[in-house]
């Protein structure tokens, strides 16, 4: 039937293009996990939350970008019946999907998933984090799980994100702009490089009572992503910044959330604090003028520390952002154009400040 040198390429073709489509579907059949499939509920409770159903999830992202390999991540979708949109809080660096779960109660009434971002919370084996490069493939699998979910077709999406979530988020959105039509992003890093340069910036070693800058400061810089430079740093900020508290696998790959925000199109909300060191409002300002939204607002508020500006005011914090969402889900800011930068004004210097965090502690609810 085949003759000639022309029928044998032809034929060799045909069997290597056969052998990669079996190879491919044995690939997802062995693990276990189709292609198209994103995520899956694995249980349904009615109980736990009021007038609401408490799902537990589980999400297949990749392992890392252009890989087949799939991984399993944790998530809990809170659906409300009435509810006319839907928000994915996206976590930070050494959190969890319970640490977070008191979030939920700034968008009350609407649907809402929390998930564990990898090798963080259930199901750590063989991860790492990556301050999030990878992370921003949880997030966009999360996203597109919703959204091939029927009952929340007719729905927008919002993000709420913080710290390393919010850059994941970042990241996702600026490779798909279909993911979600609205972010709320509390305290993003610029890049992944400043964040590491900050930490030897602010370490020191205590010797004989003397502090003393860490030597060779420059030459790791110049080769923060080398792997071996990386082994040195992390040992470090475990030991003198004490920035690895909980043991999580890391290894930081550039990230520039500063730069991948021109692609970002959609109506966003940045927050910041005035003291945060981990996410300085320089670079906050950064991200806010490269980002490509038509519509997008800066709240720089009196937050003293990372991720501050919800404890710091919690009642003003919950408003604003419930502000946005419910414009967001109304469709007010369909095609909206504005640039506003808010700062909360200085605190009265003859007032007494009072840390009340020293004297209360918050307890999370119980579901």
């Amino acid at each position: 039937m085949f003759r000639g040198r022309s029928s044998r390429i032809l034929l060799a073709g045909l069997l290597f293009l056969a052998g990669l489509a079996f190879y491919e579907y044995l690939e997802a059949d062995l693990a276990g996990v189709p292609t198209n499939l994103y995520g899956e509920a694995l249980s349904r409770d009615t109980h736990s939350i009021k007038g609401a159903i408490l799902e537990k999830v589980a999400l297949y992202p990749q392992k890392m970008a252009g890989s087949r390999e799939r991984i399993m991540r944790k998530a809990i979708f809170v659906k409300r019946p009435q509810a006319k949109g839907t928000v994915l809080i996206s976590h930070g660096f050494m959190c969890t999907k319970e640490d977070i779960a008191f979030l939920r109660s700034l968008f009350p009434g609407y649907n809402s998933m929390i998930f564990d971002m990898r090798a963080h919370g259930e199901c750590i084996e063989g991860q790492f984090c990556t301050l999030g490069r990878d992370e921003a493939l949880d997030v966009a699998t999360a996203a597109k799980y919703l959204r091939s979910r029927e009952d929340l077709q007719e729905q927008k999406l919002l993000v709420y994100g913080f710290s390393m979530g919010a850059v994941a988020a970042i990241e996702a959105q600026a490779k798909d702009s279909g993911l979600f039509d609205g972010m709320i992003l509390d305290c993003p890093f610029e890049s992944s490089e400043n964040v590491i340069k900050r930490g030897l910036a602010d370490m020191k070693l205590s010797i004989f009572g003397y502090e003393i800058s860490v030597p060779g400061k420059t030459l790791m810089e110049k080769y923060i992503f080398h792997p071996y430079v990386q082994s040195f740093i992390k040992a470090m900020l475990k030991a003198v910044g004490q920035l690895d508290a909980k043991d999580i696998k890391a290894f930081v790959y550039p990230v520039n959330p500063a730069r991948s925000v021109a692609h970002v199109k959609i109506p966003l909300y940045l927050i910041g604090c005035k003291k945060d060191n981990k996410s300085p409002v320089a670079g906050l300002k950064k991200i806010y003028h490269n980002a490509g939204s038509s519509y997008k607002k800066l709240w720089i508020t009196n937050g003293r520390q990372h991720f501050d500006s919800y404890f710091h005011n919690p009642e003003l914090y919950a408003r604003r952002v419930g502000k946005f969402a419910g414009r967001l889900f109304s469709g007010k800011l369909e095609g909206a154009k504005k640039e506003k930068i808010i700062k909360d004004k200085e605190p009265d210097a003859l007032a007494v400040h009072v840390d009340v965090g020293r004297f209360t502690q918050v307890k999370k609810k119980k579901e």
